[in-house]
């Protein structure tokens, strides 16, 4: 659903150099690594709204990209449902605003997030989890057949947590193909099948979890083992 061959990301220097790795339908490939190694960079890339510099990516299907929470305006006055909403925007043609049928997406995405009892919500009153659970809700409004999640479980409680990873196998079971970036690898050990590891310096491995993210792996990528 998404390959990339050699691709290389940066900001005019290269941060993370030669990637090479083919997310496919129905999976979820964890993008780890040292803070600061580029994870996000990555994802920005693959969604178009940061520079490659060498190298290429391709995908099939629509697809969702999800930043982190932390780069939106939290109090800007907008509600739950209006941030849904905007997630059927690029579906839309430039002169039609959206109608009944993208309002009932965006609020069945709210309802598959748990976030639709507080569709009238203003954002500015939401909790770590469930701006997380609002910004997954928008990126599902899109429909999109490819997910790139960055950092959907950072400041979330218990609760939100678990219905996030609920989401994500029920997506997975119906065929998406979704990329994670997490920091907690025991998690990303339960959740994933597949992992791309981002080491310090740029270099990149990927593939099946137990061979990305063995001891090794681990301990040459952190300097510590997991």
């Amino acid at each position: 659903m998404l390959r990339t061959e050699d691709l290389t990301v940066g900001y005019q220097l290269p941060v993370v150099r030669d990637v090479n790795f083919t997310l496919q339908a129905g999976s979820i490939t964890g993008v780890v690594g040292p803070n600061g190694t580029g994870k996000s960079t990555l994802l920005k890339a693959l969604a178009g709204v940061a520079p490659s510099l060498g190298g290429s990516f391709s995908h099939e299907g629509v697809l969702g990209y999800m930043p982190q929470h932390a780069e939106l305006d939290w109090t800007f006055p907008a509600t739950v449902g209006d941030i849904a909403l905007h997630g059927r925007i690029p579906r839309l043609p430039w002169w039609r605003w959206p109608g009944k049928q993208d309002r009932d997406i965006a609020l069945a995405a709210l309802k598959r997030t748990g976030m639709d009892t507080l569709h009238n919500q203003d954002i500015g009153k939401l909790s770590g989890g469930q701006r997380q659970r609002v910004l997954l809700a928008r990126t599902l409004a899109l429909e999109p057949d490819v997910l790139l999640l960055d950092e959907p479980f950072a400041g979330v409680d218990a609760a939100s947590q678990a219905a996030i990873e609920t989401v994500l196998r029920e997506l997975c079971a119906e065929g998406r193909g979704i990329m994670v970036v997490h920091h907690t690898l025991s998690e990303v050990r339960k959740l994933c099948d597949h992992a791309l590891l981002i080491s310090p310096g740029g270099t990149c491995a990927a593939g099946p979890i137990e061979q990305v993210l063995s001891e090794e792996a681990i301990a040459q990528a952190y300097g510590y083992a997991s």
